[in-house]
């Protein structure tokens, strides 16, 4: 498997498919939208493996020193492979040395369990050193935010 850099023309519709086959975490009308646009503007990473993209993540630089995964996903029958992981370290190293806090939104439980997968994101972002930084109510009633952060041990200052 190798991580390379999202060419929007080329991935964006393998993306699209990694998506629809995940509706336990894209069964939102308005987010698989949002992250089909993103697929298609924002910088990203894709994995690829047999020639075929079997996950990806989308990111931004909202502020000067920070970044933000906007999506990631991984193909269901490669999810637990080590393909999130290697996305993920991939992207320190794209974007260390600018990038002191590295987010990432995801849904909270705060007002009640939203399923396994949610909690095995949490989990997964956990485990690479992210940390509870806030709850936010920016998704409508029902769907609380929680912010995950990572600081960047050695970005320039």
């Amino acid at each position: 498997m190798m991580v390379q850099a999202l060419d929007h023309a080329l991935h964006a519709r393998a993306c699209d498919a990694i998506v629809a086959d995940l509706p336990a975490w894209f069964g939102n009308a308005e987010g698989i939208a949002e992250c089909a646009a993103a697929v298609r503007a924002h910088d990203g990473l894709v994995a690829v493996a047999g020639g075929e993209v079997v996950g990806f993540l989308t990111f931004q630089r909202p502020t000067a020193g920070a970044g933000e995964i906007t999506w990631m996903a991984v193909r269901a029958d490669r999810r637990g492979a080590g393909v999130g992981t290697e996305l993920v370290a991939r992207l320190d190293s794209v974007v260390r040395g600018d990038t002191e806090t590295l987010f990432v939104k995801t849904l909270s439980d705060r007002d009640g369990d939203p399923g396994p997968e949610y909690a095995a994101t949490r989990a997964f972002y956990l485990a690479r050193g992210f940390r509870p930084m806030a709850e936010l109510d920016i998704w409508g009633p029902g769907n609380p935010c929680q912010l995950l952060g990572r600081r960047l041990t050695s970005a320039r200052r």
